[in-house]
């Protein structure tokens, strides 16, 4: 090892420097505790042993300057001392010291005091070794949860309007990827599909649970689809009722294993022609419904999550949307959100939020909600996914 003497005394300085040699190490010499911190400042050493009482910086005083200086590395700090006691221990500790050695220096416990003080350097590199390692590994990981939350948001469907209904949202990714997903699509000329979804826990097999359901529900319109059911008179099929929907899902999913991969949803189908609208709410936060004049309620009738229970059955809620009103989904991320005084964002607030603002176009009501949310939470890293869907009913379907 390369060590840093440090030494007033020429011939305790040769002396000891001399010993070191014999056990194989390199001792760079200084006089007094500046040169030693000139030393420190240009070179890297990671070894120290310094004698206590010398003019100017003495060791104490050097230990603490080398403890507060911004060092990439573990500098060892041994004091070399005449003094022996509880207090001199006390001062020595205090200033940052890992060892002492009494003078006059016996040449065998030198050699077993710095072979100690070598073996935490040598722990230290090890563990700034591993921790490098963890760095790298977060760091890929990291991007990748990126890339992951960029595909999730990629998947999610652009505001439109849809026979009449105008379709917003607001969505964005936890810290670590989530199981949110929303989606909404005509059926056929008469029927608009709509849902958001929420799988339980985080991480990839969340997320391709989610991707899963989304595919499923998202391929509405394909032959062998499980949202419309065929009829024998024109147009040879009707939108599958929301509770058999769900039901079918629940089949599909049920647990096989530990994993609790269970999800949320809400699932619904609206008529544009005279806003006939039903619903099943799978354990999900309750929608919020948003009158004409500023009235709002909650549709809190609902039943278990889809792939809890294998004999669950869904009760479908049945309203009708007239024509201003808005019907607002969204997941737990959203009423659970934490502040920094570990308080909910709640629904309360996001429903009173959302009468507030019903004045304003529904863009610029989803919006405030967001920012509301970054002002709420402090910071743009979120706990769970933020994902918010609203629609609103602008006029009647034309045939």
């Amino acid at each position: 090892m390369r060590i840093l003497l440090v030494d007033d005394n020429p011939v305790l300085l040769m002396t000891v420097a001399a010993m070191l040699r014999r056990h194989g190490h390199e001792a760079i010499l200084a006089e007094d505790g500046n040169q030693a911190w000139a030393l420190l400042e240009q070179e890297d050493l990671r070894f120290v042993i310094s004698d206590w009482m010398m003019p100017g910086l003495d060791g104490p005083s050097l230990c603490r300057r080398i403890r507060a200086a911004d060092i990439s590395h573990y500098v060892y700090f041994m004091l070399l001392t005449g003094r022996e006691g509880k207090e001199s221990l006390v001062v020595g500790m205090d200033a940052g010291a890992d060892d002492f050695l009494v003078k006059p220096v016996d040449r065998e416990e030198l050699r077993v005091r710095v072979r100690a003080g070598e073996r935490v350097l040598e722990l230290e590199q090890m563990l700034a070794e591993r921790n490098l390692r963890l760095q790298q590994a977060y760091s890929i990981m990291r991007q990748d949860l990126e890339s992951a939350a960029s595909m999730q948001k990629a998947l999610l469907p652009p505001p439109a309007v849809h026979g009449g209904i105008r379709f917003d949202w607001l969505f964005r990714p936890s810290n670590l990827i989530g199981g949110d997903m929303f989606g909404y699509f005509p059926l056929d000329e008469r029927y608009l599909v709509f849902y958001l979804l929420d799988v339980a826990g985080h991480g990839i097999p969340s997320a391709l649970l989610s991707f899963t359901v989304n595919k499923i529900l998202s391929q509405g319109v394909g032959g062998d689809s499980l949202l419309r059911r065929p009829i024998t008179r024109a147009p040879y099929f009707e939108p599958a009722p929301v509770e058999e929907v769900a039901a079918e899902l629940n089949r599909r999913f049920q647990l096989e294993d530990s994993s609790l991969l269970y999800f949320t949803m809400v699932y619904g189908v609206l008529d544009t022609r005279h806003g006939g609208l039903s619903l099943v709410r799978a354990g999900h936060p309750a929608p919020i419904r948003l009158g004409v004049t500023g009235e709002s309620s909650v549709l809190r009738e609902g039943d278990l999550a889809v792939g809890m229970m294998p004999d669950t059955v869904f009760t479908p809620i049945h309203l009708e949307l007239a024509v201003g009103e808005r019907l607002v989904l969204y997941s737990d991320g959203v009423s659970d959100c934490k502040n920094a005084a570990d308080e909910s964002f709640s629904e309360s607030r996001l429903q009173a939020l959302l009468a507030q603002t019903r004045h304003l176009p529904l863009d610029a009501s989803i919006r405030r909600v967001g920012d509301s949310l970054r002002d709420w939470k402090g910071d743009e890293f979120y706990d769970d996914d933020i994902s918010l869907l609203a629609l609103e009913r602008l006029h009647p379907a034309t045939d």
